[in-house]
């Protein structure tokens, strides 16, 4: 449980430390980037645990390591792909409301 909590947490920091970095981090949510991270890590960690590197004494360390790599490229991807997606929009709908 201990190989839980400390990728929940190190998932959580590289979320929030990818959401610091972002230039368009005010055009969305504070914990967009973070909870996205933490889901994908959490959603690996289920699946090593399920496959057995676990209990693994040889590859009990990919279920330390592998989570918060796999939140990184998650808030990454999601910063890339979300931010200049947003950024349009919002500037679209700032003209068209500024139009009236």
């Amino acid at each position: 449980m201990i190989s839980l909590i400390v990728a929940a947490l190190a998932s959580l920091a590289v979320g929030f430390i990818v959401r610091g970095a972002d230039r368009r981090r005010s055009r969305y949510g504070v914990f967009l980037l973070p909870g996205l991270s933490l889901a994908a890590a959490m959603v690996l960690w289920v699946g090593l645990q399920l496959g057995g590197t676990g209990s693994d004494p040889d590859l009990f360390w990919l279920a330390w390591v592998l989570p918060p790599v796999a939140g990184a490229a998650a808030a990454v991807i999601a910063a890339v792909v979300i931010g200049p997606r947003r950024e349009a929009r919002d500037a679209a709908e700032l003209e068209r409301v500024l139009r009236f």
